[in-house]
């Protein structure tokens, strides 16, 4: 059996493992979601002016409309005021425009409130205009960063395919099943290095007699770590 291309396919799978953990935690993965936040929450104060905005000019259109109508109702109270006689009809017509002049002035202050606050909503999205140009920009980067390092990721992935590739077809089918089979049984990590006198895959150190039964078997054929079960190569 070749130790050195089970330990040559484990080396490529390890790194291909090591590609996909690299993936949903680069750096550059970060920077681009925390850019895309900031410009979540510039557009949700955006939006938000806009309906200050929107809600602003609704209540001055709604107030002025109101008081065009009480300014036409006063204005046929005081002619009728102009030809009344009776003082007790001049008195009702009075306490009518009264009430609609207190009512103006209750409209009056309605429609300076909502003024004022088109005015914030206004400044608000004025602000946010200005920062977007700025947020959008870097979002963009961050994604140009964020996909550069993907490609880069993706040439070492596709290299690391071809080697795994060519190293299955000039493997035997029960050194491949093999393989495959200890892969799966330890998690990933199947073949093993003899470094010193502990197991590369449990770090385990091995007793002066585990290490003579593991340097009993040739250069080159694989052996059993005593401690974990794994194939192990030296």
């Amino acid at each position: 059996m070749n130790a050195a291309a089970l330990l040559a396919l484990q080396d490529i799978d390890s790194a291909l493992d090591s590609i996909t953990h690299q993936r949903p935690r680069l750096p550059e993965g970060a920077a681009h979601g925390e850019a895309l936040a900031v410009l979540a929450t510039l557009q949700s104060r955006a939006a938000a002016a806009q309906v200050r905005i929107d809600a602003a000019l609704a209540a001055i259109e709604e107030s002025e409309h109101v008081a065009a109508d009480l300014t036409r109702k006063r204005t046929r109270l005081e002619s009728q005021l102009k030809t009344v006689i009776a003082p007790r009809e001049a008195e009702a017509l009075m306490h009518q425009i009264g009430t609609i002049n207190h009512q103006r002035g209750e409209l009056d202050d309605h429609e300076l409130a909502a003024l004022d606050e088109q005015a914030a909503g206004e400044t608000d999205l004025a602000t946010v205009t200005d920062e977007l140009p700025v947020v959008e920009q870097a979002v963009t980067d961050a994604k140009a960063a964020l996909d550069a390092v993907l490609a880069s990721l993706d040439a070492d992935a596709a290299a690391l395919h071809a080697a795994r590739d060519a190293t299955v077809a000039e493997m035997p089918d029960d050194q491949h099943a093999l393989y495959e089979r200890v892969r799966k049984q330890f998690h990933g990590i199947g073949v093993t290095r003899l470094v010193g006198s502990h197991c590369s895959g449990c770090h385990m150190d091995l007793s002066p007699r585990e290490l003579d039964l593991v340097k009993a078997v040739p250069v080159g054929e694989p052996a059993e770590c005593p401690q974990c079960g794994r194939i192990m190569v030296r």
